[in-house]
């Protein structure tokens, strides 16, 4: 089993060609030696072609190519200049027909099979056998089963080049903690100690395990200022076949504070610049953790100016007398890099100037990784990217380096089709097709219909986020959407039907800043009313356009864990020359804060104020569908839809949402369930000397049921479903104010994000 002769065996090839080769045309291909590999997959995975000219860097990348599919042993690549036959001689490694597991009991041969990196139907080497039996060891290791045994027998057939693995497993005792001694430790207790140890009495022994949580003890030890601390080689006892006794001992020191911070070496940034990103503090407890994340942030710090060789040292200058440590960060600050080129590989169907105009960075630039990081983030924000990683090449000179995007592309586009049961739809279904990069240009389509009880809805929308090759956003939509909607205390008092066409463009002036403007022809036509006096039936023409002022630093568009986004827009309907039945003009602000706390627990905040106002006379009770109205799933999840608003609806809106939420389950490091708790609260009016900011209700609305000028909050929970297609969103909320006779739980099914 001599790995290291075998590897570099494994990365040999030869090649065989003379000068005469030159301009040569390829007559013929011939593969020889293969025997479990097709020759239709060999012709995949090769460049060269019958007919094409022989050139001798071709044949080398080619034979590059099919070594590293793991395949072969060798490959050998001779040219006959006379023929002008090209002739590959494969030497096949056995492929893998039957594992066997004997001997094992406490671990399943299924589990055994599913962690082992030697797979049946797959091609053998040793060093994946020895991996294999490596894995066999962790797994019984972990269940304290360390004096575990693995040998293997190889039957192979040399006719098929086919091997048959047996692995034999003697499991060997289980291995138990009896107990664990600590000696020395004054400053903690011994309990505070065991709680940092994922080593524990009656639990499986593991020598891995506990070399890890010394190592814990230590760095928690010099996070409480004990920077001197030393914890002995632990003394592993047999008590009997089956239990050990655990015996450490600790010698604590004394406990630091920090006396001074100094900087040296440092000419790009000022002392004071560099402070502002050490977390150690002057006067506090030293922490080897802070100390740490000082070096990291001070190097992240050079790197966003392009000093990626800055080298950082800290001197620890202890004075046991005071019982102080000043620490004195050296730099060597290096020299700046430069980008020299820019490569994107890995692309199956996307045009390489898709991830380009979305790179920060061009070549000759500086390199900064601040730019680079919000590159990667929004590569990701085009929706179908599934993982980008990016690694440095050395450049063309000792200052510049090669930036290669490695990008794996997730599915563009899919015809979905469902059902479900929508609280404020009920019985709802949908048949959509979307494409988030059509012609490989990051265009989307989208084709909708959706049919119900209460809801139809037809709509087909475009985007190019590039127009001209400009960062220039166009898009086009046409819908046709029909609603049963909800007056006073009747859920199906009048049906809405809404005709409309609206044309996007908006230029985006920076990384974050962008604007957008849109113009909007809207029939609206209100029909089976049964409040005719209120709400009459007829047709009316809205005729819009609005403008968006967008400042936008999300670092996930779809599910932002930090960063806000700020909005501002103004519609404007029937002045002037835009014509229409309906005619007012109504700002909107909102604004949107998101907040990592740990791990991928995100805190978010949204604030939404709006206000409306007819113009050149328009009475805005002609169109009250225009108006705002408060409570349901998208505002204050606590109430019905429309429920804290006056009857027929205000001309000013406030609702603020807070959201708390973490992952449930993950898939590719990305999130696909998640479950969040919320707060919300908001209200709605028609004037302005009608608003009170105060939370409550008065007599009209806890008793009687009628709107009252007060803010209202609700409190609840939810889950996030994340699809390919849209989020799904479960929420159940209970209503702090409530009027008599309501029941304070709501359920609300929807699709798509809060906020």
């Amino acid at each position: 089993m001599k790995n290291k002769k075998s590897t570099i065996i494994l990365l040999t090839f030869f090649i065989v060609f003379s000068t005469e080769n030159f301009a040569q045309r390829i007559s013929e291909i011939v593969f020889q030696g293969l025997i479990n590999v097709k020759p239709s997959e060999i012709k995949s995975k090769i460049k060269t072609k019958k007919g094409d000219y022989f050139v001798s860097e071709n044949i080398t990348e080619d034979t590059k190519e099919l070594l590293s599919t793991e395949y072969f042993d060798n490959v050998e690549v001779e040219f006959d200049t006379t023929t002008r036959k090209l002739v590959f001689k494969f030497y096949e490694r056995p492929l893998v027909k039957k594992i066997e597991v004997r001997g094992n009991k406490k671990v399943s041969t299924a589990k055994i099979k599913e962690e082992i990196p030697l797979k049946e139907k797959e091609f053998f080497t040793k060093l994946k056998l020895e991996e294999s039996k490596a894995k066999i060891f962790d797994l019984y290791d972990e269940k304290g089963y360390v004096y575990t045994t693995v040998d293997t027998e190889e039957i192979l057939n040399s006719e098929k080049n086919q091997i048959n693995i047996i692995f034999l497993i003697n499991e060997g005792k289980k291995i138990v903690v009896d107990n664990i001694e600590i000696q020395g430790n004054k400053n903690f207790s011994r309990r505070k100690l065991l709680s940092l140890m994922e080593t524990k009495r009656n639990k499986p022994f593991r020598e891995t395990k506990l070399n890890t949580d010394i190592q814990k003890i230590v760095q928690f030890y010099k996070d409480e200022g004990f920077y001197d601390i030393e914890v002995s080689t632990p003394q592993v006892l047999q008590i009997d076949q089956e239990k050990v006794k655990i015996m450490f001992t600790i010698n604590e020191g004394i406990k630091y504070k920090v006396e001074e911070i100094k900087f040296e070496g440092n000419k790009v940034y000022s002392e004071k610049e560099i402070q502002k990103v050490v977390t150690l503090k002057k006067g506090k407890v030293f922490k080897q953790s802070e100390l740490d994340l000082s070096v990291q942030f001070i190097s992240e710090l050079y790197a966003e100016r392009g000093y990626l060789q800055v080298r950082i040292d800290p001197e620890i200058v202890k004075d046991i007398n005071l019982r102080s440590i000043s620490v004195v960060f050296k730099i060597d600050e290096g020299q700046q890099i430069y980008v020299d080129s820019i490569y994107i590989e890995g692309l199956q169907s996307t045009k390489e100037i898709v991830i380009k105009r979305e790179i920060l960075l061009k070549e000759g630039d500086i390199v900064n990784t601040k730019k680079l990081r919000r590159s990667v983030e929004k590569i990701y924000n085009l929706g179908f990217i599934d993982e980008v990683n990016i690694d440095f090449q050395p450049g063309a000179t000792a200052t510049s380096v090669d930036l290669v995007f490695n990008i794996r592309e997730g599915r563009p586009g899919m015809l979905s089709a469902g059902a479900g049961y929508s609280t404020v739809d009920q019985l709802v279904g949908n048949l959509q097709v979307s494409h988030l990069n059509l012609f490989g240009r990051a265009q989307r389509l989208n084709l909708l219909w959706e049919f119900g009880q209460r809801r139809k809805n037809y709509e087909i929308s475009w985007t190019e986020p590039w127009f001209l090759q400009k960062p220039i956003s166009l898009g086009v939509s046409l819908y046709d959407l029909t609603r049963i909607r909800e007056y006073s205390t009747e859920p199906n008092a009048y049906k809405e039907e809404r005709q409309g066409l609206e044309l996007r463009a908006g230029p985006r002036i920076s990384d974050v800043f962008s604007l957008l403007f849109s113009y909007s022809y809207e029939n609206v036509i209100i029909f089976d009313s049964k409040f005719p006096e209120d709400i009459p039936e007829g047709k009316k023409l809205t005729s819009s356009i609005a403008a968006q002022i967008i400042y936008d630093t999300r670092d996930n568009i779809f599910d932002a864990t930090k960063g806000t986004r700020q909005s501002l827009s103004l519609q404007i309907a029937g002045w002037s020359i835009l014509s229409g039945d309906v005619k007012y003009y109504k700002p909107i602000i909102r604004s949107s804060v998101f907040l990592p706390t740990f791990w991928k627990f995100v805190l978010s905040f949204n604030t939404t104020i709006g206000y409306i106002e007819g113009i050149e006379g328009f009475d805005l009770n002609n169109a009250k569908y225009e108006k705002f109205y408060v409570g349901g799933a998208e505002t204050v999840r606590g109430y019905a839809y429309r429920m804290l608003a006056p009857e027929n609806g205000g001309r000013i809106m406030f609702v603020f949402n807070t959201e708390y939420k973490f992952p449930i389950v993950q898939e590719n490091k990305r999130t696909v369930l998640q479950g969040a708790v919320f707060y919300d609260i908001g209200g709605c009016w028609n004037e302005f000397n009608e608003i009170d900011f105060s939370i409550g209700a008065t007599e009209k609305w806890s008793k009687y049921g009628y709107w009252d000028n007060k803010l209202k909050h609700s409190i609840g929970f939810g889950i996030r479903f994340t699809t390919p297609v849209f989020p799904i969103r479960l929420d159940w909320a209970w209503a702090l104010n409530p009027r008599k006779g309501d029941d304070p739980l709501r359920f609300w099914f929807t699709l798509g994000q809060m906020f």
